[in-house]
């Protein structure tokens, strides 16, 4: 699985967010893809201009579904400047975009090259395929 590093500018999102649970291997993404779907479609009304940050938040795992900028929800949420791996893929179902996800972590800590730096990932909707950033550090 192919990944680029990017570096990206801070920005701020705004918008909803609800609680995910954390991953159980036994259940697999189903029921965390249950929710972030429902989330997407609540909160996004299919709009492309969307982002979805996965964040640990007060000790609890959450999904948030927003807007660059501020005042478009409940939460905020910085995103800060740095380096990040991104990964792209073609997939649409929300089970397997959650698997994909998932890989792509593998992929990062199996590399070698670099240390996650952050406890979020950024799941960039505006784009045409589903686009995922991971922040990390060179080690």
């Amino acid at each position: 699985m192919a990944f680029e590093i990017v570096h990206l500018e801070k920005e701020v999102f705004s918008g909803e967010k609800v609680e995910i649970p954390e991953f159980n291997p036994q259940e697999g993404f189903s029921k965390m893809s249950e929710i972030k779907s429902a989330a997407f479609e609540k909160y996004a009304d299919g709009s492309k201009n969307y982002v979805g940050i996965n964040a640990a938040i007060e000790g609890k795992q959450n999904y948030i579904v927003a807007k660059s900028g501020d005042g478009n929800g409940v939460i905020s949420f910085e995103v800060p400047e740095g380096d990040y791996a991104k990964f792209v893929t073609e997939e649409t179902e929300r089970t397997a975009i959650d698997n994909f996800i998932g890989q792509t972590y593998g992929e990062v800590m199996q590399g070698g090259q670099y240390d996650l730096a952050g406890n979020f990932n950024l799941e960039d909707l505006r784009e045409d395929k589903f686009t995922i950033y991971i922040p990390v550090n060179s080690k």
